[in-house]
């Protein structure tokens, strides 16, 4: 027999662990940003470069979170219900609002980074590139991508207010789902345009087919493992603890292992149909990842990203022990920072190819390293500050949710 458990929003107001986080994130981010001036001031080239990989990690965090909340509303599941907040607070307003502020560095040091923006369209061999790279379309590009996703972010968060206040109907339920579904498509696309101009551009004479899904599958797979340290964090805590269960866990646990498996599975067929066709614009890409210094972070990437955890993810044990799963979600955020360093600083620092020659390997050396760490911290804490301030103004959980109340009969029952 089952118990009917009566809850408020109130019953899950948010804990005083929020803003003591906020506090944390918003120390760590201005002693960060102090290190990411004096980067400017040393090497504004490299701040740039190293800014774009901190970017992209932080933007990935907003955008999975987009791209869950949006599949949470169209095929419903308890999982999604409690991460729901998680996500909300991440795609905000202020939080993608903040993710623009950082791409307008990008924007006006644009060309530092991107070569083609130094180029005339003749000197572009591919008639798409001729086309496409163009700076002004660039920048109209990244508006519309921002106002994209801010409007669908900003329409799933004024129906979760509608259903916070008790307003909601079954109707307006169907047509947050339609509105999702269309979401999804629009995220896809977007998500690939974006990825295309602001790092596969850097490279503009080679192109990739599943370079959108890579990033979607990253970017998802990043939110996972967030998600997970988030739940584990709070669960620990009344009021959240009254609904986390060990299968909830589990759930996470199993959606972060299928999204590993994807990134690799997407990964190999890039390479394999790259290394199949065996063509000289093609082929350069890879080759400036394989050699010296970044052959030893390429074959770490398969073993750290990829290997280790699908050996460890496969226990269904661990999966259920939060302890064990957030080391292991904490270890995927750090390898996926490591990823996106892959992709984006051998355009700058791996062998120079000049009319189909390789040139020398520039150095990867300490200040490289350094100024990556430090702007992703940067980026990071403010993103994580304007996050918690975000998830501390609403309840945990959304209570008024159908599916909420069946979860809660079910650990009460």
């Amino acid at each position: 027999m089952s118990t009917t458990v009566r809850v408020t929003p109130a019953d899950f107001a948010p804990p005083a662990t929020v803003s003591r986080l906020r506090t944390v994130a918003t120390l760590v981010a201005a002693l960060a940003t102090v290190g990411s001036i004096i980067c400017v001031v040393v090497d504004k080239k490299l701040f740039l470069q190293s800014w774009l990989v901190g970017f992209m990690f932080c933007l990935g965090l907003s955008l999975g979170s987009l791209a869950l909340l949006m599949l949470q509303y169209t095929t419903g599941g308890n999982w999604g219900v409690l991460g729901r907040r998680f996500w909300e607070a991440a795609t905000s307003t202020p939080t993608l609002l903040f993710m623009f502020l950082c791409w307008l560095p990008l924007v006006v040091g644009m060309k530092d980074l991107f070569p083609w923006s130094n180029m005339k369209p003749e000197e572009l061999v591919a008639d798409r590139a001729k086309y496409w790279l163009n700076p002004k379309l660039f920048i109209v590009r990244g508006i519309i991508y921002f106002l994209l996703w801010i409007f669908w972010a900003w329409r799933l968060r004024r129906w979760s207010d509608r259903e916070e206040r008790g307003e909601a109907t079954p109707q307006s339920f169907v047509n947050i789902q339609n509105f999702s579904g269309a979401g999804i498509v629009v995220y896809g696309l977007t998500i690939t345009f974006a990825s295309v101009d602001w790092v596969m551009s850097l490279n503009p004479m080679w192109w990739s087919t599943v370079w959108g899904m890579l990033f979607m599958v990253g970017e998802c797979l990043s939110t996972f493992a967030f998600t997970i340290w988030l739940l584990a964090r709070f669960a620990q805590l009344e009021p959240v603890s009254r609904v986390v269960k060990s299968e909830h866990y589990h759930d996470y646990g199993k959606l972060m292992f299928a999204f590993v498996v994807l990134w690799a599975y997407l990964s190999f067929a890039q390479w394999l149909i790259i290394w199949a066709g065996n063509l000289t614009e093609e082929i350069r890409w890879y080759l400036d990842r394989v050699h010296g210094h970044w052959k030893v972070i390429a074959t770490g990437l398969i073993f750290l990203h990829f290997v280790l955890p699908f050996a460890i993810m496969l226990s269904r044990n661990l999966k259920r022990q939060p302890r064990k799963l957030v080391t292991m979600a904490m270890w995927i955020m750090i390898v996926r920072i490591v990823d996106l360093f892959w992709l984006v600083q051998p355009s700058f620092h791996g062998p120079v190819h000049v009319h189909g020659e390789a040139g020398a390997l520039a150095p990867l050396n300490i200040r490289v390293i350094g100024m990556n760490v430090v702007n992703v911290l940067a980026i990071g804490g403010w993103w994580l500050t304007i996050f918690f301030w975000q998830l501390g103004k609403r309840s945990l959980m959304p209570v008024n949710d159908p599916q909420f109340a069946r979860l809660m009969e079910t650990k009460h029952g």
